[in-house]
């Protein structure tokens, strides 16, 4: 009989912690998961010495991808690691890495800011060039911005030219529109996205045939294009993107919801927390946090109980986060 007093008095202790408590416990119990990418997550939702001390230990290990997402995974929450570790990925021999890093520096307040952005203009990877390229908007470098008008990578060219209108340019959404023309077809969707942050209401007709015409992903970035310039024309998209038979749509389309509020879409994203694909999961509650806090809040307690390890991580993250109401 003794022996099943000490595993009953523990479950009686789990059983007795305020959701708070319990939230913080899964967060530091997920410090010693065996998974990787759980550990990593784990910390990124803790502020602690400790927990940057687990993602430089991760970081300072020698598989890339790993690095790469130990980075993505501090995104808001970039103390944890320190800025010499962020400003040594930058230049990296890993293009992952690199942009990764980038992104950091561009949320960032890193006192030499605008010289790594100047660095990565001259990177080889193109998606640090494009990131480096529009984060430049913030100096007012108008003319080497310009520069990027001039790359060999029409999504840096697509990048520069989003920045230029932001400086006060005319005439760059029809830049953008003539640069999709000879585009491949995977910059289709950002490039409208992008035109649709500049106000191109004009290119209105475009976007809605896109919505109807296009497939998968695309449709999603169509809809995304008309939330922006105020229709509401894909609002219906996203909500059976929701409940693609697609993974990649769905996890997509939760990604779209979590920049923007969409009311008409939330039992959607609500049903999606318990997708069987975890990505799809887990950005869906980052969606319902980002814009319902408090509403979810039940639901966030209630999946910290999930089988899945990632899935309680980002329950107990959201959970926490929803204290705060933001």
């Amino acid at each position: 009989m003794r022996k099943y007093v000490l595993p009953l008095l523990v479950l009686l202790i789990g059983c007795s912690l305020s959701p708070q408590a319990r939230a913080r416990k899964i967060l530091e119990q997920g410090l010693e998961d065996p998974a990787t990418i759980v550990r990593i997550h784990a910390a990124a939702g803790l502020d602690s010495e400790t927990a940057g001390a687990v993602l430089t230990e991760i970081f300072n290990g020698d598989d890339i991808e790993t690095k790469a997402a130990v980075l993505k995974a501090t995104r808001g929450n970039a103390a944890l690691l320190s800025e010499s570790l962020i400003t040594d990925a930058c230049s990296s021999t890993h293009p992952m890495v690199r942009e990764a890093a980038y992104q950091l520096v561009i949320d960032g307040n890193f006192g030499n800011k605008k010289e790594l952005l100047v660095q990565g203009i001259e990177d080889k990877s193109a998606g640090v060039r494009a990131l480096s390229y529009g984060a430049l908007v913030a100096f007012g470098e108008r003319e080497l911005v310009q520069m990027g008008m001039r790359d060999r990578e029409p999504r840096v060219r697509i990048a520069s030219a989003k920045a230029l209108a932001e400086l006060g340019r005319e005439g760059m959404a029809e830049f953008i529109k003539d640069e999709l023309k000879k585009s491949t077809p995977d910059l289709i969707g950002p490039g409208i996205v992008a035109m649709a942050q500049l106000g191109d209401t004009a290119s209105i007709p475009l976007f809605k045939a896109l919505l109807k015409e296009g497939a998968g992903e695309l449709r999603i970035d169509a809809a995304e294009a008309l939330l922006i310039v105020g229709d509401e024309t894909g609002i219906e998209a996203l909500s059976n993107g929701l409940q693609s038979r697609d993974p990649f749509v769905r996890i997509h389309t939760a990604e779209v919801l979590t920049r923007h509020k969409v009311d008409e879409t939330l039992p959607q994203l609500e049903a999606a927390t318990r997708d069987e694909f975890v990505n799809v999961a887990t950005q869906a509650l980052r969606a319902l946090v980002e814009h319902e806090p408090h509403t979810y809040q039940s639901l966030f307690a209630e999946l910290m109980d999930a089988q899945n390890s990632l899935l309680r991580i980002t329950a107990a993250k959201a959970y926490l986060r929803s204290l705060n109401g933001a």
